[in-house]
């Protein structure tokens, strides 16, 4: 009885602590951080973009999110964009649906509100 309480708290924990995804990129001095409060998963997922400059929150900006995977034999090239949508200080939101498991590329695109454009990479795996 005492290992099936153990195990039924083990597997508690791992579903509350577990669960949260965070991936972060970076050019120049500039640095997105991706999160969501879920694991991804094939499918729908929302996403929340951090968006900062020298450690500073970029406000008004244009943020749009790509994710893609090249065509393989016996398979297309699959793509998702999305434009995000500011929430203020520098936070971002945006979905993004992703069509079957394995290794993605995410290119996060920033324009800021004086015209500077930045692509940052990085990629996920599902």
């Amino acid at each position: 009885m005492k290992f099936k309480c153990i195990l039924t708290g083990m597997l508690f924990a791992s579903l509350a602590f577990g669960a949260a995804w965070e991936q972060s990129a970076s050019v120049q001095n500039v640095k997105a951080v991706l999160s969501s409060d879920k694991a991804l998963i094939v499918g729908d997922n929302a996403l929340v973009l951090t968006v900062k400059q020298q450690n500073m929150p970029i406000e008004n900006a244009v943020v749009e999110v790509k994710a893609f995977m090249p065509a393989m034999p016996g398979m297309p090239a699959m793509e998702s964009k999305s434009k995000a949508v500011a929430q203020g200080h520098g936070v971002y939101k945006t979905s993004l649906n992703l069509d079957m498991g394995g290794t993605w590329q995410i290119h996060v695109f920033v324009t800021t509100k004086e015209g500077k454009k930045y692509r940052l990479k990085t990629s996920l795996s599902l």
